[in-house]
C-alpha cells in the first residue's frame, strides 16, 4: 500500500516534468524509458496516456506493469510477423485497402460535421416539439428506474458508505469519498434505464432492483473482486409515457444524427454529381448490368 503511494507520487512528479517539457519544447517526449523492444521504446508519458484512469486509481504499479507487459507483447509479434514477410501477403495488403478507406470515408464525415456545426445543434425546443409529436412512440415497453450504484474495493468502504448514506450524507459526497469511479457514478446515478439493462452485468443487483423500493438501498454484493450495492430513486411501469426531461438527451441525439445524416447524404450527392458532370464516372446501368452479371455466374457455374 505504501510502495503504491510513494508510486503515485513519482508518477505525478514525472508528469510534472512531462508538462514543463511541454511548455519549452513542441511534442517532445523526455519522460524515462521503461521499456524496449528493437528500436521502440515505451515511456512513461506514453504509458499513461493510455492506461485507463480507474486502472491507475486502483494500483498504479500493477497498471504500469500489465501494460508494460501488453505493450511488449503486441511490438514482439508484430516484430515477428513483419520478419515472415506478412505485410508483403495479398490478404494483408488488401484488409490495409479497406481499413484505409474506411478510415478516410470516416476522417471526410468528422471533417464535413465540423464544417457545419450550427446544422447540428438540436435546441430544447425541438426536442419538445420531437416529442409532443411522436408521444405514442414512447410510451415504455418495460418498467424504466433510475437508481444509485456504489462501487467500493474494501468491505470497511461500502460498509462506511452505506451507513453514511442512510445518516443523509450527499450522495455525491459519500462517492467521493468511497467510490472506485465517483464521476462515472455519479452520472450514471441521473439517467433512467429499462430493468432489463440496469446493472445487467452483475446479475445479483439486477435483482435487487427488481424487489426494493424506492429509497430502499440493496444488501452488499461482492463481484469481480469488489463491494456493490444499489439504491432505487425513481421508477416508472410498463405502459406509462415518460417524462420529458427523461428524454431531452436522446431526442436531442436522434435529431442530432438525422441531421448529420442529412449534411453528409447531401455533400456526399454533390460530390457524386461533380464527379458525373466531370466524366470521372464511368459505369453500367439496368439491362446491362444484368446482363453482365448473369452472365458472369453462368460461365463460374460451367466451370
Amino acid at each position: 500500500m505504501y510502495i503504491n503511494q510513494y508510486f503515485k507520487l513519482f508518477i505525478f512528479v514525472i508528469i510534472l516534468m512531462v508538462f514543463v517539457s511541454c511548455m519549452t519544447g513542441p511534442n517532445q517526449d523526455s519522460s524515462p524509458v521503461i521499456a524496449t523492444v528493437g528500436n521502440e521504446q515505451l515511456t512513461v508519458e506514453t504509458a499513461l496516456r493510455h492506461i485507463p484512469d480507474i486502472a491507475l486509481q486502483q494500483d498504479t504499479l500493477q497498471a504500469f506493469q500489465n501494460y508494460k507487459q501488453q505493450w511488449i507483447n503486441e511490438k514482439v509479434a508484430v516484430n515477428e510477423a513483419r520478419r515472415l514477410g506478412l505485410p508483403n501477403d495479398k490478404s494483408f495488403q488488401a484488409k490495409m485497402e479497406r481499413m484505409e478507406q474506411q478510415l478516410l470515408n470516416e476522417m471526410l464525415h468528422q471533417f464535413i460535421l465540423a464544417e457545419n456545426p450550427e446544422e447540428l445543434e438540436v435546441s430544447r425546443d425541438e426536442a419538445q416539439n420531437y416529442y409532443q409529436a411522436n408521444r405514442d412512440k414512447f410510451i415504455l415497453n418495460e418498467r424504466y428506474v433510475r437508481f444509485r450504484h456504489l462501487t467500493a474495493t474494501t468491505r470497511t468502504a461500502i460498509d462506511n458508505a452505506r451507513r453514511d448514506l442512510l445518516r443523509g450524507v450527499e450522495w455525491e459526497d459519500v462517492l467521493n469519498k468511497y467510490s472506485v469511479n465517483p464521476d462515472l457514478q455519479l452520472r450514471q446515478s441521473t439517467q433512467y434505464l429499462p430493468i432489463s439493462m440496469a446493472v445487467s452485468d452483475i446479475p445479483m443487483l439486477n435483482r435487487y432492483l427488481n424487489i426494493i423500493g424506492l429509497s430502499e438501498i440493496s444488501p452488499i454484493h461482492n463481484a469481480n473482486g469488489q463491494y456493490h450495492f444499489v439504491q432505487l430513486r425513481e421508477l416508472r411501469n410498463a405502459g406509462d409515457n415518460p417524462d420529458f426531461e427523461w428524454l431531452i438527451p436522446q431526442i436531442q441525439q436522434w435529431l442530432k444524427l438525422e441531421k448529420s445524416k442529412r449534411i453528409t447524404n447531401a455533400f456526399k450527392r454533390n460530390l457524386y454529381l461533380q464527379a458525373d458532370s466531370n466524366d470521372e464516372l464511368d459505369q453500367l446501368q439496368g439491362e446491362e448490368m444484368n446482363t453482365v452479371i448473369n452472365d458472369y455466374i453462368s460461365t463460374l457455374e460451367l466451370n
